[in-house]
Formats: C-alpha cells, sequence, structure tokens
C-alpha cells in the first residue's frame, strides 16, 4: 500500500466515459491524421487517409485506421514503408 493512501477504486465506468469521450475521439483524430500527414509527404502526395470510428472491443473506445488510397501508395508502403516510418517518427 503507498503511504498516505489507504484506498483506491477502479472505477470502470469512469474509464470507460473517458475512453468513450469527444476528447478522446479529438486526441485520436489528431494523432492518426499527423501519422497520415507524414505518410503522404513520405510518399509524396496525397496517397493515404484517416478513418476514425468507435469500437466496441474493451468495453469500447475510439479507433483509428490509415490505409491507402491509391495503388501506388500501396506500392509505396509495400516497398518503402512509407506509413510505417510515418508511424515511428
Amino acid at each position: 500500500m503507498i503511504e498516505g493512501i489507504s484506498d483506491i477504486t477502479f472505477n470502470s465506468a469512469g474509464f470507460k466515459a473517458i475512453l468513450e469521450s469527444d476528447g478522446v475521439r479529438d486526441l485520436v483524430q489528431d494523432t492518426a491524421d499527423g501519422i497520415c500527414d507524414r505518410a503522404n509527404a513520405n510518399f509524396g502526395g496525397d496517397g493515404f487517409d484517416v478513418s476514425v470510428k468507435h469500437f466496441g472491443y474493451g468495453g469500447g473506445r475510439w479507433g483509428a485506421f490509415i490505409t491507402s488510397t491509391t495503388r501506388q501508395a500501396a506500392q509505396a508502403e509495400a516497398e518503402d514503408k512509407v506509413l510505417t516510418r510515418a508511424i515511428n517518427s
């Protein structure tokens, strides 16, 4: 036990409310947009797009996908890892 803290209660409803909040959705959107922008810069044009959705896993939360929108962008990811590098930068 931590000194000065006698009781900590896990609040599932509170965590669920946070994970499903507009603030978390905005954070997921902003983070995914940044990754997508870097992937498009690595690609040299518009070739990737963001989709933010509410998912049911873990009780419900926001998540994002960044996908190629052209065959050339998909090939650039396969050969040069333009999206993967954007995630890791």
